[in-house]
């Protein structure tokens, strides 16, 4: 990373100069957050293979004349640009942008060291998206999902639905249904006591 690029993760900055920063291709993954750019934390070998799972699934039930599937996309919201781990966008926008401001769907999969920001966080600034379908955040220590999904009264429910073994996220607007025991087939959970403090 240059040296324009280092101070520029330090010195506040609006979301035209984060957009500009991100264009530049620098090495790791940042965020757009209270006016600073924030470097996020690398996943483990689990949180790559939990996000490559919903790729996949989303990939094979999506139309994709109207939807890409992507890993890393950024989610701009009122405030803020996340990067979700998988995020589903319209195919209008993804010629144009690294980013979305219309998603369907978005999943994180929960580190330490988000758990605060994907549980407390970006559920108020996610489900406050209009386009929003389904903000679903993964356990690499279980295989459990937390799904907030928008129902047919166009509303989401104030707490999540937590889903296990045998359990699958239906999205009926997107005729979508994620099955949890298909994510976490084959995937060797970290176990809860040796998760990494950071």
């Amino acid at each position: 990373m240059n040296a324009q690029s280092k101070r520029s993760v330090f010195e506040p900055v609006d979301k035209a100069a984060f957009l500009r920063f991100i264009a530049t291709e620098p090495e790791g993954r940042y965020e757009f957050e209270g006016g600073r750019i924030v470097q996020q934390m690398a996943g483990t070998l689990v949180h790559y293979r939990i996000a490559q799972r919903f790729l996949l699934s989303l990939i094979a039930q999506v139309d994709a004349a109207r939807w890409d599937v992507f890993t890393d996309w950024g989610v701009e919201t009122a405030k803020t640009i996340r990067f979700g781990d998988v995020v589903v966008s319209p195919t209008s926008e993804a010629r144009h942008h690294r980013w979305t401001t219309a998603p369907a769907v978005i999943v994180e999969v929960l580190s330490p060291s988000t758990v605060r920001t994907d549980l407390d966080v970006k559920p108020v600034e996610y489900l406050a998206l209009g386009s929003l379908q389904a903000y679903v955040v993964a356990s690499q220590t279980e295989p459990v999902c937390l799904a907030w999904v928008r129902a047919a009264d166009g509303r989401f429910a104030d707490q999540p639905v937590e889903l296990g073994a045998g359990d699958t996220i239906t999205v009926d607007s997107l005729q979508l249904a994620l099955a949890i025991d298909d994510i976490y087939r084959g995937v060797e959970l970290i176990p809860a006591d040796q998760f990494p403090s950071s």
